[in-house]
């Protein structure tokens, strides 16, 4: 947790001048630094610095400040543990991506020179979104839509230190200059913008990304696929979609275009998630289920420039909550990955950040530099119900996978190898996701092994591929399922003399433990099928060729025979 006024006070990033270390602190006459940091790490003009404050402080740290601006206070220390010169900056949010205050002033200037706040229009824009393009600077969502100077000087700001969220009172004081300097003003506008948005921005890759937001109706290019059979009776709420034409890079790509997307429908009550993917360069949908989204209040799929990520996002009186998604398809399939959770407390300040497979906040984390408690959760969006997810700290510590059997761990695609060495015959490579029991831990070198026994099969598994030890495999992509065609046979090996397990009729689901060839070994639950693997069911081998493979269940339901 993380309240505003902490985050507001906070001054403590470290400004590295990448000066030698010295012993006696006391010695060191600091001001020859002070001085120079204004200019050399900071980025002011030499007219700039000389109008500014200096005083010695106790140590020998010396504060400075603009006489326009006493309660913007910057400092040069002697950093105790490492005998480095450092300092502090007022305007300091923890942002990961910050340029630096030097970069930030040059396009302040730039921004000034060229006067796109006073004329903002497309050209401005554009101009704008190519120069911060230049400098590897996020844009902000706000910022590529915006429509005003005012929503633009805003967006320009979030772009560059992060979410206003995480801002000092100084940068606040600052941004109200730029506001007041071009006759500006600036509301927090509504989350809410029906109808169908579109923007773009060059690459520095080359490519140009197209956002494009949509909200009670689709865009042109998406409505051939909302048109799909499996859609008959869904409304579409909203949604967000991230395109890339590569054509103009110039570069040998393997394909012209590449994107992703989310759209939330709704029908009888009940919402699903779609998840859209640039495929032999067109659009195609793919359905993530009712587990994908929280099946009450207020929501919103949307797009998140600064962290580059794609969201669903469930506003209330009090804040909101978020879920940051990777959407992804490759030749392992097409699945969302889930990257982090945040809440926002609009009352209280306070904030919430569990990662999942993410990064960090782009604000400013209290625990930082160590990283947040990652939660125990299937990475792959629509495993779970997503209701179940822990959103507080104390949830994320108390509670482990849901379902888990106890005395069993996940793997994290691992070889199934019949002795304790890497040089053991490997029966098949585990599917991420996979449910072990942990019969007995065997030393080895570096790491123990786990025996094991998956159905009437034994075997041994490294344990630093498993969540053994409170390990937290990387999920990211879910154990297959598949769905037998028509009426099969189980095998309890792949060879003509192999035994049938049992028979199952067309239709049936099962988990994908490993392949073999030609062959799938699976795992056919007794009752309904769930994220988990059901370690009573009914394991053996079955052709591939007699089954069709998804990346989920729903998936399996939308694929053709």
């Amino acid at each position: 947790m993380k309240a505003r006024s902490k985050v507001l006070s906070a001054c403590l990033v470290i400004i590295a001048l990448c000066l030698p270390s010295f012993a006696g602190a006391g010695e060191i006459d600091l001001m020859p630094y002070a001085i120079s940091n204004l200019t050399e790490v900071l980025g002011y003009t030499a007219e700039e610095a000389e109008a500014f404050v200096f005083e010695r402080r106790e140590g020998g740290e010396v504060a400075f400040w603009h006489p326009d601006h006493p309660d913007w206070v910057y400092t040069v220390f002697i950093d105790r543990k490492t005998g480095q010169i450092s300092g502090t900056t007022p305007f300091d949010t923890g942002y990961a991506r910050y340029r630096g205050e030097n970069t930030v002033r040059e396009l302040m200037r730039a921004v000034r020179e060229k006067g796109w706040f006073a004329t903002w229009d497309r050209d401005a824009r554009e101009e704008m979104l190519a120069l911060l393009n230049k400098e590897n600077i996020r844009i902000s969502t706000e910022l590529l839509f915006a429509e005003s100077a005012g929503s633009a000087a805003h967006g320009f700001f979030e772009s560059c230190y992060g979410p206003e969220f995480g801002w000092t009172e100084a940068l606040s004081g600052l941004f109200g200059s730029v506001l007041e300097e071009y006759g500006l003003e600036w509301e927090a506008e509504d989350l809410r913008h029906p109808g169908v948005r579109q923007a773009s921005s060059p690459e520095t890759t080359g490519s140009v990304r197209t956002v494009t937001l949509f909200e009670g109706e689709a865009p042109g290019e998406l409505e051939p696929l909302f048109a799909d059979p499996h859609l008959a009776g869904w409304r579409c709420l909203c949604g967000a979609s991230v395109f890339f034409d590569w054509t103009r890079s110039g570069k040998d790509t393997p394909a012209k275009y590449s994107g992703s997307g989310l759209a939330a429908f709704e029908k009888d009550g009940r919402r699903m998630l779609l998840q859209l993917a640039v495929m032999d360069d067109e659009w195609r949908i793919f359905p993530l289920g009712e587990n994908a989204l929280i099946q009450s209040g207020d929501i919103l799929v949307t797009y998140d420039g600064i962290r580059g990520s794609l969201a669903v996002v469930y506003p209330s009186g009090h804040g909101t909550e978020a879920f940051y998604l990777a959407p992804t398809a490759n030749t392992k399939g097409v699945y969302c990955t889930i990257m982090a959770y945040e809440r926002l407390d609009a009352d209280t300040g306070d904030a919430v950040w569990i990662p999942v497979s993410g990064d960090m906040p782009t604000w400013k984390w209290e625990k930082t530099p160590k990283e947040p408690e990652r939660a125990r959760f299937p990475h792959h969006l629509g495993a779970v119900p997503i209701g179940d997810f822990p959103t507080t700290l104390d949830e994320v510590l108390q509670y482990g996978y849901p379902g888990l059997p106890g005395n069993c761990v996940l793997t994290d695609g691992v070889n199934f190898r019949t002795g304790t060495s890497s040089r053991s015959h490997s029966r098949g490579m585990l599917e991420p996701g996979v449910v072990i029991p942990v019969l007995e831990v065997l030393p080895g070198d570096p790491n123990p092994w786990i025996r094991t026994r998956i159905g009437f099969l034994d075997g041994y598994v490294a344990a630093n591929y498993t969540s053994y030890d409170g390990r937290i495999p990387s999920l990211v992509t879910p154990q297959p399922a598949a769905k037998a065609k028509h009426e099969i046979t189980l095998m309890r090996g792949t060879g003509w003399l192999d035994s049938a397990v049992g028979s199952f009729p067309a239709g049936t689901l099962m988990h994908v433990v490993f392949e073999d060839g030609d062959w799938l070994y699976v795992d056919v639950p007794r009752g309904e099928m769930t994220w988990l693997m059901d370690m009573e069911g009914s394991f053996g081998y079955v052709r591939k060729s007699d089954v069709l493979t998804a990346s989920s269940v729903c998936r399996l339901e939308w694929t053709d025979d």
